[in-house]
């Protein structure tokens, strides 16, 4: 297998971006840096780098900014498709960032209430579930400090595998990763750094991020099908021309790569290429359900959860900012499942199940509803990345800057802090000052 100094011999003048046969792009003055892709990574990259005074054009596929955070207002009031948490809020960027914008930031005090059918259990009944939940976070610790890079139900003991509230745990670690545990590595999840309780924005974290991006040059319904890379620089290949520049800060999400959205110009090297497919994207959907009134058993937000015996139930988080919109969470399996339904059926699922537990009078006053599909939305291919058993170390190889010309960003890039808008948000800021050092050696 060649190595990444064999790859980068074999480039010669053949790399040179002159001679392909594509229109450019016109640009008010030729970027330095293009930066693929405007989510967050993306767009804090673009930012720094205009910080440090170097020009940065970001290509954008979407007729939108944001990515995987977007704020959705059809339902009456603001409510994240994709990011909502603010997690590690002691260490978390975005949380100075919206306060000193004027975002209101609550903390996620929520209550977490179970259902057994229309029964709401107390808290007697539901001790197993906290003695269990307290279990399981002991053995994946303990499995995690010991450097165990297997499955993180592999790091389990038979008897939290046989107790009757694991299935309901099982499911709350599948909506952490977006995957059930027996596919994630215990040894990746054991780096995240959660440093403070978790947070929410009333106007939503996509809001948020969108003002953050005012001022940043970003063409917009710009895919790029092939990013050319060698001596001379890089280039983009996009539907209006080819964009050049001198390094690519490349944020897009690893499935995006490993499926070959972006066909790289040469080849990317193995290793680089084969951390991409070993960071796959999990799957959270969200359904969100309005009614005409308040339907639920009280005026606070509040967690609701079935109890199911394999844990296939849905979360809801009722009054989503103090209204009568609920948002219903879907992890791993389920959430496949019901995206290939189509969003009518994904739709009447949730009402089913919240009817099951509320009552008659969900039916009878729900207004209209929406939901994602991540999966299929072919510039996300999911909603966050994990890491496989056995491929610990794949993030890290992300890090490095491939030929002096390309520098990954994004979350899956962000080993203490991935899956999230400010492991996004880490992430550009390193991508900006490796393009910074590239640019300075060339």
């Amino acid at each position: 297998m060649l190595n990444r100094r064999q790859l980068l011999q074999g480039l010669g003048a053949g790399a040179a971006l002159a001679g392909v046969g594509t229109r450019a792009v016109a640009a008010a003055a030729a970027p330095e840096v293009l930066v693929i892709g405007a989510g967050g990574a993306g767009l804090v990259a673009a930012k720094e780098l205009a910080s440090m005074g170097i020009a940065a054009l970001v290509l954008e596929a979407r007729d939108r900014i944001g990515g995987r955070a977007f704020t959705d207002s059809s339902l009456g009031v603001p409510w994240d498709r994709g990011c909502f948490w603010l997690h590690a809020s002691n260490i978390n960027p975005w949380m100075d960032y919206a306060r000193r914008n004027g975002f209101e930031v609550q903390p996620d005090r929520f209550a977490r209430e179970f259902y057994d059918r229309s029964k709401r259990l107390g808290g007697t009944e539901t001790a197993g579930h906290r003695a269990v939940a307290e279990r399981v976070q002991r053995e994946l610790e303990r499995a995690g400090s010991r450097g165990l890079d297997i499955a993180a139900e592999a790091a389990l003991t038979q008897q939290t595998l046989a107790d009757p509230w694991y299935p309901m745990v099982m499911a709350e670690l599948t909506g952490w990763e977006g995957i059930e545990p027996a596919n994630y590595s215990v040894l990746d999840s054991h780096q995240f750094v959660e440093d403070g309780g978790d947070c929410v924005i009333p106007r939503g974290y996509g809001t948020l991020l969108a003002h953050y991006a005012k001022g940043i040059e970003v063409k917009l319904g710009t895919p790029v099908t092939r990013i050319r890379w060698g001596g001379n620089g890089v280039a983009a290949e996009t539907a209006a021309g080819l964009v050049s520049a001198r390094v690519a800060v490349v944020a897009l999400p690893s499935a995006a790569i490993a499926e070959g959205s972006v066909i790289f110009s040469p080849h990317l090297p193995a290793e680089v290429l084969q951390a991409h497919h070993d960071l796959p994207l999990g799957i959270l959907e969200k359904i969100a359900l309005r009614f005409k009134r308040n339907v639920f058993p009280s005026e606070a937000t509040e967690f609701l959860r079935m109890k199911h015996a394999d844990g296939r139930g849905l979360s809801y988080l009722t009054r989503h900012g103090g209204s009568n919109v609920c948002i219903a969470f879907a992890p791993g399996r389920l959430a496949r499942e019901l995206e290939a339904r189509g969003e009518a059926a994904a739709i009447e699922h949730a009402l089913e199940e919240l009817a099951a537990m509320l009552g008659g009078d969900v039916r009878k006053h729900f207004a209209e509803g929406r939901a994602t599909a991540w999966a299929s939305d072919p510039y996300s291919r999911g909603a966050y990345s994990y890491c496989l058993p056995g491929r610990f170390g794949a993030r890290s190889v992300l890090t490095r800057p491939v030929g002096g010309r390309i520098v990954f960003a994004g979350e899956h890039t962000q080993q203490n802090a991935y899956g999230t808008l400010h492991g996004a948000y880490l992430s550009g800021v390193r991508a900006a000052a490796e393009a910074r050092r590239l640019l300075a050696r060339a």
